[in-house]
């Protein structure tokens, strides 16, 4: 880690269109001024972004993206289940992202994005393996039809990009919108349908500071492999305890801390690689 901390905003599950639009959009900036007020790096958006199916997605879609592109620094988005409601290359151009799984680097910190409905509940997988991710829908009380999987290409990427990251001595904070374990979520939200298979990928790096997603409508929190899975409390119920609506991640150190919108410290965490 560098000297001076690293800071960056996260907001999840906006589900932009279920509510007041203009109340939507008056506490979105209330969040893109927290974020500038601390001098935050960039902010990360974990899924979820919108509300509806079809037309009306699509509505909420474009509506949305033109008050997040308001905000004037760095926005990185995630893709939720929700989010799919519209055709995903309109998500991929509304919201400025190439490719719906990436990574970028801050410094010497790679931050990988993945794409947890990859395999979905209406997708057609042409691969056997991937064939067999989709059926744990079947087999799995925690693959939710809400939920999706990472699939084979997917998987060879993200062991690639761990790779690259530990051979070139960075450090690694993982976003998906789906969490990883059963103790950062609950059985009706589910999990990523091949999780154990992505969290078996994970343990074998030493590098990896933390996996921050969202999905699950209230905040959650569990270590393993030395890994901070961390499942973040939603913009939607942020008017409900703990009134939360966004918050901000410092890298400082040996020490990872979690705020609030109101700088109230909700974790702080140690950074044992």
């Amino acid at each position: 880690m560098s000297h001076s901390p690293l800071r960056f905003g996260i907001i999840t599950d906006i589900h932009y269109g279920n509510g007041d639009r203009e109340a939507e959009r008056s506490d979105l900036h209330d969040c893109f001024s927290f974020w500038q007020q601390n001098n935050t790096a960039f902010a990360v958006q974990l899924g979820d972004l919108i509300d509806g199916k079809g037309p009306e997605a699509v509505d909420n879609l474009k509506g949305v993206a033109a008050i997040l592109r308001e905000y004037p620094g760095k926005l990185y988005h995630v893709a939720g289940n929700h989010c799919l409601g519209a055709p995903i290359n309109l998500y991929l151009k509304e919201t400025g992202v190439k490719s719906p799984y990436y990574t970028f680097r801050w410094g010497t910190i790679r931050f990988v994005v993945l794409h947890g409905m990859d395999i979905n509940p209406e997708s057609h997988p042409l691969l056997l393996s991937d064939r067999r991710r989709k059926k744990l829908l079947d087999q799995d009380p925690w693959a939710t039809l809400y939920c999706g999987a990472v699939g084979e290409r997917q998987i060879h990427w993200l062991e690639q990009q761990l790779e690259s990251a530990r051979n070139a001595g960075e450090k690694v904070v993982m976003f998906c919108h789906f969490p990883l374990l059963k103790e950062t979520s609950d059985e009706p939200h589910g999990l990523l349908w091949n999780h154990d298979e992505v969290t078996d990928v994970l343990c074998r790096y030493k590098n990896i500071v933390a996996c921050f997603t969202g999905h699950l409508h209230r905040g959650a929190y569990f270590q393993r492999y030395g890994i901070h899975f961390m499942t973040m409390p939603p913009f939607i119920k942020r008017n409900e305890p703990p009134h939360y609506s966004c918050g901000m991640i410092e890298l400082d150190g040996d020490l990872l801390k979690v705020y609030d919108q109101n700088l109230k410290l909700s974790h702080e965490l140690p950074i044992t690689l």
